[in-house]
């Protein structure tokens, strides 16, 4: 180990420039492909292809309409406002609509509602005449048709509407989708129904609606815990090293390994999902330990010898075989999660242990390239 650390220590010594001006370039493609990184939220697609859950979900999507729903509740805030038949024939025709949506990645499959009760109703009391599969125009004959239907000993009309007759619940069935790419089909039915009742309050739950929540709220204050992290372990950076100057060009190695796993992301075809989400705040956090750790020392023998190749060989033999070695360790701990079985936790794995391996390269090459530059400038005190 102390032979290969002497001989690392030469590198970043004698090739200072090469290793900044590679690093910039690997950043700034990195930075690029990080811009065409999928997008994703499909839990689904973390099982295994021959998965008995996965094929058992992907043949209700095939055969029977569709697993998953999205729930619009039309409120029309007073008693047995859905016994109207032109509320119910506008609903009747929104349903119908509805059905014959498609887009890029999604269908809906079929609707369910109190028109689609009131209908089967109707042309049950008709002999079960196809022609009669309607909503009835006169208001005390749906009224009776529901009571009917009601005293029949089913239950299902209580799925679709409260017992005042005031709210409705529309279920919209589709094939399980990529919650990314199910918006789309979520601002279709937000719209429709809205335009279709603009006097009613409408409101959307279901699956597919709490799939795009959740997701997008995610990355939200993943954006905001990480630019609070970035603001906080600067601060200390600075305090530790004693600069400003120092203590904001020390993130350099911090936020390298992170955004070379942009790249690695983006070869490998991994999407940014709930899981790889999760990897940036663990590697700027073992990141930062490394780097504290070789900064400190690299500052206290530089100020004894004055001299930064001095300086950077003291610190390869002293805090770079520790880092060395630890690193070794929680990468292989890591890299243990691609036995999983989950096809999410094996891209975690695969992901988080090479992010801890780059940050290694970053602390043992880029930063010590760094302190060259910033010793001949002077900047150490």
């Amino acid at each position: 180990l102390d032979r290969m650390m002497q001989k690392l220590s030469v590198i970043p010594i004698r090739h200072y420039k090469s290793i900044i001006a590679l690093s910039a370039v690997l950043v700034m493609v990195a930075l690029i492909a990080a811009m065409k990184i999928e997008l994703s939220h499909n839990p689904l697609k973390w099982f295994q292809p021959e998965s008995y859950d996965r094929i058992s979900t992907e043949t209700i999507d095939e055969k029977l309409n569709g697993s998953v729903t999205i729930e619009l509740i039309i409120d029309t805030k007073r008693e047995n406002g859905w016994n109207d038949p032109v509320r119910l024939e506008k609903l009747n025709i929104l349903s119908e609509e509805m059905e014959q949506y498609v887009d890029r990645h999604t269908h809906i499959g079929k609707v369910v509602s109190l028109a689609t009760i009131v209908k089967e109703t109707n042309r049950a009391l008709h002999e079960n005449k196809e022609a009669y599969y309607t909503i009835p125009g006169n208001a005390n004959l749906v009224s009776q048709e529901l009571l009917l239907f009601e005293n029949s000993g089913s239950d299902d009309l209580e799925d679709v509407v409260d017992s005042q007759f005031s709210k409705a619940r529309i279920s919209i069935k589709l094939p399980w989708t990529d919650a990314v790419r199910a918006t789309e089909v979520l601002h279709y039915v937000k719209e429709a129904a809205t335009n279709t009742f603009p006097d009613d309050k409408v409101t959307t739950t279901g699956m597919i609606p709490l799939l795009i929540n959740t997701f997008s709220h995610a990355v939200s204050s993943s954006v905001v815990s990480y630019f609070i992290a970035f603001v906080g372990i600067a601060l200390m950076m600075m305090l530790i090293l004693g600069s400003v100057r120092i203590g904001l060009i020390s993130m350099i190695p911090n936020l390298t390994p992170i955004i070379l796993g942009l790249l690695l992301m983006y070869f490998a075809h991994i999407p940014l999902d709930m899981f790889t989400l999760l990897i940036g705040s663990i590697a700027i956090g073992l990141a930062v330990d490394d780097t504290i750790h070789f900064l400190h020392n690299f500052r206290r023998y530089y100020l004894e010898s004055g001299d930064s190749a001095k300086a950077i060989e003291q610190t390869f033999f002293t805090t770079g075989k520790a880092m060395v070695i630890t690193t070794i360790v929680l990468s292989l701990g890591f890299y243990a999660y691609i036995m999983a079985n989950m096809i999410s936790v094996q891209n975690f794995g695969l992901l988080t242990g090479s992010v801890i391996i780059l940050a290694l390269l970053a602390d043992l090459l880029l930063a010590p390239a760094l302190m060259i530059v910033v010793a001949k400038r002077g900047w150490i005190k």
